[in-house]
């Protein structure tokens, strides 16, 4: 197989990509809809590298800069490529050219908690997925956190982990985050959901993680149960 990776930018290939990689990819709930995909990445709010053999796509990885922090949104590999060095290929490829970037400390991304998100024929396993990361050196942040709704009317992803595919400070985890590292967990999460607003427990619960008097913990990836969930079980 003959891999490239090269940038996104042109409305028609930004298209044909949303149709035969993103879409088929993601539930509705975890997705934008084509034109959102379309103009964003046409703009540059999205940053869109897409793994091609020859003419056809194999996959892509979707990043977005949220002040110091660059947020995968999406990772994809279309399902009768994965399993080849493709998504590992892809992630090497976003995480160099974004962390190299004046200014940003990490890269981050959002991953299902197994157990809580069940394997899906079309979608994925999250185990699997899970894995796949763990392999590559993630690291997982203790706070509890949701995807904010992708659109309006849309429900938010609650109890998903937010991890850091890597950071300019190369000390491995367990640590506390750097003053730098927080300041860029905090531009993404009010980029992204805001500030807490009045009523709003979920989100003033991220934050007071985000805020705690001893520094926001970074952990190995295998640790990830002790990642606090926004709804925990109910009692037996």
């Amino acid at each position: 197989m003959s891999r490239s990776i090269r940038p996104v930018t042109d409305a028609a290939g930004a298209a044909r990509l949303y149709d035969e990689i993103i879409e088929p990819s993601f539930p509705p709930t975890e997705r934008v809809s084509r034109d959102e995909f379309v103009a964003a990445a046409a703009s540059g709010t999205f940053e869109v590298l897409a793994a091609r053999d020859g003419d056809g796509y194999l996959g892509a990885v979707v990043g977005g800069r949220h002040g110091a922090a660059y947020l995968v949104h999406w990772l994809a590999v279309g399902g009768g490529r994965r399993g080849g060095g493709t998504g590992s290929a892809l992630v090497t490829a976003g995480v160099q050219r974004w962390l190299s970037q004046p200014g940003v400390r990490a890269v981050l991304a959002e991953i299902e908690r197994p157990g809580l998100f069940a394997a899906h024929p079309q979608y994925g396993d999250p185990a699997r997925r899970l894995a796949f990361y763990q392999r590559r050196g993630a690291a997982v942040l203790d706070l509890p956190y949701y995807q904010p709704a992708v659109a309006a009317g849309a429900p938010r992803v609650r109890n998903l982990l937010l991890a850091v595919l890597a950071a300019r400070d190369p000390a491995p985890p367990p640590r506390v985050l750097t003053p730098e590292e927080t300041a860029a967990v905090r531009s993404l999460l009010l980029a992204t959901m805001g500030p807490a607003e009045a009523g709003d427990a979920e989100t003033a619960r991220v934050y007071a993680a985000l805020d705690a008097p001893a520094g926001l913990r970074l952990l190995p990836l295998a640790e990830h149960a002790r990642v606090p969930l926004l709804d925990p079980p109910e009692a037996g």
